[in-house]
């Protein structure tokens, strides 16, 4: 009975998935028209060249994205295995000069009232627009673009989206050749 509910449900619920993948996209590249997948053995190579990669962080899927024939950027989902529930993953926008243009976060399984507040717009904000190399949490008020204001409660989840950022920044240093 359970595989026969498995088999119903699995289309429908790949469906949703690849959909909400589409929008998060969308959002975090609002002028993108068109995106276009890097091949996953690309992916592969690059991601074995992350040398930041201290907090176990994993490359799932880079695209270009595009306004109207023009590259404008790149969307880098990230998963961070670090999280105190578990894995995050993220999907980061960043344009040709290197400036975050969003972040969304595809799942996360942190506790409520705590972690969870990673998904408010207020936190994932404190990343857009900004053109750094790196990113550090810090829990006494950020002074400078570079640093990131911890959630109250949850550094552990503060340090792991920033990980996962860090990493969609480095991904996309190798995807340029930096």
């Amino acid at each position: 009975l359970m595989g026969y509910v498995y088999q119903i449900t699995k289309k429908p619920i790949e469906k949703q998935a690849k959909q909400t993948q589409q929008e998060a996209y969308k959002l975090v590249m609002k002028k993108a028209t068109g995106f276009k997948k890097y091949e996953d053995q690309k992916i592969k190579k690059l991601s074995k060249q992350l040398k930041n990669n201290e907090n176990n962080v994993e490359i799932v899927q880079a695209l270009k994205a595009y306004q109207n024939k023009k590259n404008i950027g790149e969307i880098i989902q990230v998963i961070d295995h670090d999280g105190f529930g578990g894995d995050i993953e993220l999907i980061v926008g960043i344009n040709q000069q290197k400036e975050i243009t969003g972040v969304e976060i595809l799942s996360i399984d942190e506790t409520v009232g705590l972690g969870m507040n990673a998904k408010n717009k207020e936190f994932r904000d404190q990343y857009k627009g900004k053109k750094v190399d790196r990113f550090e949490v810090v829990k006494t008020g950020k002074q400078s673009d570079e640093e990131i204001d911890s959630l109250s409660g949850a550094t552990i989840t503060s340090k792991a989206m920033t990980s996962g950022i860090n990493g969609a920044l480095e991904f996309y240093d190798l995807l340029k050749g930096r």
